[in-house]
């Protein structure tokens, strides 16, 4: 079964989703928890990270770790890190690959995009109902977790105050109904449980807020901002039904505009090729392969006749136009389950696509 996220239950704005992506597993994803904490301890830039233990928050310096932070405050403990993608190149992969789809159809949002973790076992997630400019994708890894949903004209009751924030990054708009009690208010929402291959797809706007009662849970957020309120924002769908392959010129161009950037093309088709995720740090050169090719993570490339530019995996590396390496990337593309042949003169690009760890080689029996 190829990696896959598919909605079970659509009730707009929001849905139950299935998902199968082997590398998501739950150590994984602690430990990228992990790195996402001991990051956010070191960094004098905004918080990327956040942990309440008994309803106080905990500075991320002080945390233990994950691991043992279950054992020591399973009954009320909620951690929360962002950017995950960024310490671990193969959840990063995973998502990249699971992704390309659900994003081609839907559309990708004009802010960036990133992987967060929500760990814990809590009543309500801190902050209570609330509602942001991103739309998101929640993949329950491990435990149980249900989420709480309100829709209509009629919500939030007359009255409430809305205490409003930024997202710290992008500065689109957050808002909070912190005087209500979730709890109080359930039997006016949508409820959706899941578990591991299971989660829940929102819009942007959408109130919501998130619970784990009943014993620790993990779980992989994917949050597509936007630039503005909270609400939903303009989105740029695939030319095609991928974000794979040769890219028009005319869709680069519109990918400009959408984003609001002077990147550069190469730069443009690397930020695509990461549907908007910061990439990890570079795995390197690798060398100059032989043997069968397979495409383990979706490549793209645009040429202007002179020079090729092809990206993968948040990276993206500039090469002379030529029809034959333009004929086999779309060979190796084509044909994903299978080897293709790497040709002499293609050797130098299948290293560097191998060095991304978007390309494996093996040997020819």
């Amino acid at each position: 079964m190829r990696p896959a996220i598919v909605p079970y239950r659509s009730q707009a704005p929001f849905c139950g989703v299935r998902w199968h992506l082997p590398e998501v597993t739950a150590p994984r994803v602690r430990r990228a928890l992990d790195r996402a904490l001991a990051a956010d301890a070191q960094s004098p830039a905004g918080p990327r990270a956040k942990l309440f233990v008994h309803g106080r928050p905990v500075a991320p310096a002080e945390a233990p770790r994950v691991g043992r932070a279950v054992t020591g405050a399973a009954h009320d403990m909620f951690a929360w890190g962002s950017a995950v993608q960024t310490h671990d190149r193969t959840l990063f992969r995973a998502l990249v690959t699971g992704l390309e789809p659900w994003f081609a159809t839907r559309g990708l949002p004009q802010g960036r995009v990133e992987a967060e973790v929500f760990f814990g076992r809590y009543r309500a997630t801190p902050g209570g109902i609330h509602r942001e400019a991103c739309s998101n994708l929640h993949l329950v890894v491990e435990g149980e977790k249900a989420m709480d949903f309100w829709a209509g004209e009629a919500w939030p009751p007359p009255g409430t105050a809305v205490r409003e924030d930024r997202d710290p990054q992008s500065g689109a708009q957050e808002q909070y109904l912190s005087g209500l009690i979730p709890r109080d208010h359930r039997e006016r929402a949508e409820s959706l449980t899941a578990v591991r291959g299971g989660g829940f797809a929102w819009e942007a706007g959408t109130w919501h807020v998130g619970r784990s009662a009943d014993g620790p849970s993990l779980a992989l957020n994917v949050a597509a901002y936007g630039r503005g309120p909270a609400r939903q924002g303009p989105v740029l769908r695939s030319w095609a039904d991928r974000f794979a392959g040769e890219v028009p010129g005319d869709w680069l161009r519109d990918y400009r505009r959408h984003l609001g950037s002077d990147r550069s093309v190469g730069e443009l088709l690397a930020t695509l090729s990461g549907l908007g995720m910061r990439p990890p740090r570079p795995l390197g050169t690798g060398g100059l392969p032989t043997g069968l090719a397979q495409l383990e993570a979706p490549v793209l490339w645009h040429g202007d006749g002179r020079v090729l530019r092809i990206a993968a995996l948040g990276g993206w590396v500039q090469v002379p136009d030529r029809t034959g390496l333009r004929d086999w990337l779309a060979e190796v593309l084509r044909c994903p389950g299978a080897g293709v042949e790497v040709p002499a003169d293609c050797r130098s690009v299948a290293g560097w696509l191998r060095g991304q760890g978007a390309l494996t080689v093996r040997r020819q029996a």
